[in-house]
């Protein structure tokens, strides 16, 4: 499920939208703090989508 709601391109105009709205009034930190939460999220569901790859592999070789 977190996969599809981190691709899901609502959630992409939604932080492009506050990226904009916080640059405009000057509030850089709020413009760079979701977007670096986003990527920390988008990064912890790439290793473990890469662990369960890896888990699966080692898996079917020891059948």
């Amino acid at each position: 499920m977190i996969n599809e709601v981190l691709h899901s391109r609502l959630i992409a105009f939604a932080l492009g939208a506050w990226m904009f709205y916080c640059s405009s009034v000057g509030a850089y930190d709020g413009a760079l703090f979701i977007p670096m939460i986003y990527a920390l999220l988008l990064l912890l569901n790439h290793m473990d989508q890469k662990k369960s790859t890896r888990s699966a592999k080692t898996n079917a070789q020891n059948k």
